[in-house]
């Protein structure tokens, strides 16, 4: 009975399980994975090039001629065939590289040679050479060197032919211009001089004046060669000069190049070339007998272009003594006198100007008596410096000085007769060099002496 319920009941539960599945879908057997394929990670945009700023300097020639190094023919091409003068690059020497750049209009290339941007004409172009008189386009010349040790004249000029042959006037003749290669080539185009300057001139060449990332850079190099502007630029600040008006009074007041650039035939090196000082001027401009009135020191706008008024400064004078000419100067001023370039002639009139300081001295001291010339000098003191340093002597005294002066009797000699019988023992005694100067024992001594005397 029991087995009868039972199963009833088993089967029932079976039924209840496999109703309820059946409404269910039955759960789909995994499919078989595919291989695991490793995605790339996501890259950022590629960063744009940074704006150009025109503030920030570009050496174009650092990386043109050291970082690529390219010829400078590659870019400095002859104004014609055969001419030693270059013209500024254009479009055609910048295409060969930077093609691109010109279709697209790159800012950072025009920035090169033009001052606007986009450019506009030929008129917003920078200056060729860039720094032409505000930096040096070269550091080192030597005009002692090049200048004609003989100082021949031009006839046609009048002046220096070796300075009028490189530096040529304006029109207007206010300055002088610096020379161009034209000028250079006229030696540095022969065989044997160096550097060589010609149509087919190499990098090298250049490079024997040229230094251009310096001219662009000047900390290029650890060694900063500093050149004075007003040699660079060929004039000072708001100081106005006219050579044309000084030629005038040439013939008159004998000027020439080396008159006031007198220091120019010895300079070595740019870093010791200047222009004239004021002091320079002082010579003539200070002169109420030579200058007309309103070329006078004490007018300031003949030179100056800016407003100055007061006294003027000691250096525009030379009533005014130097505050280094103390007492001991007067003995102690060989140093100074001797140096390139020293002023003694503004104030002596009796000194010609001349970059060699010490040929000053003469002129000078064939005038003017040294302190050390006292009364007592000639007749007393004057024979021990001599023997001391004859050179010192000689340079204001000839050799017959001498002897035209000791060829008479001295002073001390008189009278002669009592100074022969005896007096002359103790100036003997005491300074028998002197006795010789001029006596010898043959001719003087032995009239009343002999060597084999007792002593």
């Amino acid at each position: 009975m029991k087995v009868r319920i039972v199963v009833p009941i088993l089967l029932t539960l079976l039924l209840f399980v496999a109703w309820t599945q059946a409404g269910q879908t039955p759960a789909a057997k995994p499919a078989a994975q595919a291989p695991a394929v490793q995605t790339p990670p996501a890259q950022a945009p590629a960063a744009e090039p940074p704006a150009f700023d025109p503030s920030v300097p570009f050496y174009i020639h650092a990386v043109h001629a050291k970082k690529l190094e390219l010829d400078c023919s590659a870019c400095h091409v002859p104004a014609k065939e055969g001419s030693v003068e270059l013209k500024r690059p254009g479009h055609a020497e910048c295409l060969t590289c930077h093609q691109e750049g010109f279709d697209n209009i790159n800012q950072k290339i025009c920035a090169q040679c033009h001052s606007s941007f986009p450019p506009t004409s030929k008129d917003d172009l920078v200056q060729f050479p860039r720094y032409q008189k505000e930096r040096a386009l070269l550091f080192e010349f030597s005009h002692a060197r090049h200048v004609d040790q003989k100082a021949r004249i031009n006839p046609a000029t009048g002046f220096r032919a070796d300075c009028t042959f490189c530096h040529k006037f304006q029109p207007s003749g206010e300055f002088a211009t610096f020379p161009k290669h034209p000028e250079c080539a006229s030696c540095h185009s022969q065989g044997g001089t160096k550097p060589t300057l010609t149509a087919a001139s190499t990098t090298a060449d250049c490079r024997g004046c040229h230094q251009p990332e310096e001219i662009e850079n000047p900390g290029f190099t650890g060694q900063r060669r500093f050149i004075a502007a007003h040699v660079v630029s060929g004039k000072y600040v708001n100081l106005k000069f006219n050579h044309q008006s000084h030629f005038r009074t040439k013939a008159a007041t004998k000027l020439d190049c080396t008159t006031c650039h007198y220091a120019v035939p010895q300079s070595v090196s740019l870093g010791d070339l200047t222009l004239p000082k004021m002091i320079d001027c002082v010579g003539c401009h200070d002169s109420s007998k030579v200058i007309a009135q309103q070329f006078r020191m004490s007018n300031c706008q003949s030179c100056h272009q800016d407003q100055v008024s007061g006294l003027a400064p000691a250096s525009h004078t030379r009533n005014v003594k130097p505050a280094f000419h103390t007492p001991s100067f007067r003995q102690h001023h060989e140093t100074e006198s001797s140096e390139p370039g020293a002023k003694c002639f503004v104030c002596h009139q009796n000194v010609s100007p001349s970059a060699q300081g010490n040929s000053q001295c003469v002129s000078c001291h064939q005038v003017m008596q040294p302190d050390s010339h006292t009364a007592r000098w000639k007749d007393d003191i004057h024979g021990k410096f001599a023997a001391i340093d004859r050179e010192s002597c000689a340079t204001c005294h000839t050799a017959d000085y001498c002897s035209r002066c000791h060829n008479e009797v001295p002073r001390s000699h008189l009278p002669l007769q009592l100074f022969k019988a005896g007096t002359h023992m103790r100036l003997a005694m005491l300074n028998e060099r002197a006795c010789f100067t001029c006596h010898t024992f043959q001719n003087t001594c032995a009239e009343c002496h002999t060597r084999n005397l007792r002593r």
